[in-house]
């Protein structure tokens, strides 16, 4: 099987977590592709394949991300796919984390994608990012808490909106019913 093919769903998973929009994890895997070809002779131990161009899909996606960003280019959606279901989660959490992890920096949804996202341990985490492992846990630590924050400001929101219109309708004072009052 051709080494492209096999990568490549993996691969663009991790590159569509970090980079939430399909055209720009497909330039980003692109990218990841192109690197791997060029960098192939430096790849020391061919056992260790797949660390390694986990680490470049990690790095072309954020590189991608900043030069994304510095243009400022706004995606219409129009051609995403729709997120697949997951039975363990309702569409609404899944849409409210999707949310938080939109607020996040690049390196911390690479982070949140490596571990929970591809479920791999800290220390691939750490090699996949090309950091030691302590600082993959401390960056993991602060990551879940800007994550948590997040999602708990959406709660909040949620429940502002719901609060707003429920005094909306509470101040409302009755009509008086006899003339002149």
């Amino acid at each position: 099987m051709d080494l492209v093919q096999l990568e490549t769903p993996d691969a663009f998973r991790l590159s569509l977590a970090i980079m939430r929009h399909y055209f720009d994890a497909e330039d980003a895997l692109q990218e990841a592709f192109v690197r791997a070809w060029r960098e192939l002779p430096r790849l020391q131990d061919p056992e260790r394949w797949q660390a390694w161009f986990r680490r470049i899909v990690v790095s072309s996606a954020i590189d991608t991300g900043r030069r994304k960003r510095a243009r400022r280019i706004v995606p219409l959606g129009f051609h995403e796919p729709s997120p697949m279901a997951d039975g363990s989660i309702g569409l609404a959490a899944r849409d409210e984390v999707t949310r938080a992890m939109g607020h996040l920096d690049a390196g911390d949804r690479a982070l949140l994608a490596l571990r929970f996202g591809h479920d791999l341990e800290l220390p691939s985490v750490a090699a996949a990012l090309g950091i030691p492992l302590g600082t993959a846990k401390s960056r993991l630590h602060r990551a879940l808490g800007r994550m948590r924050k997040e999602l708990e400001s959406v709660d909040e929101l949620q429940e502002h909106r719901g609060s707003a219109s429920g005094e909306a309708e509470c101040r409302v004072k009755p009509a008086p019913t006899e003339p002149g009052i």
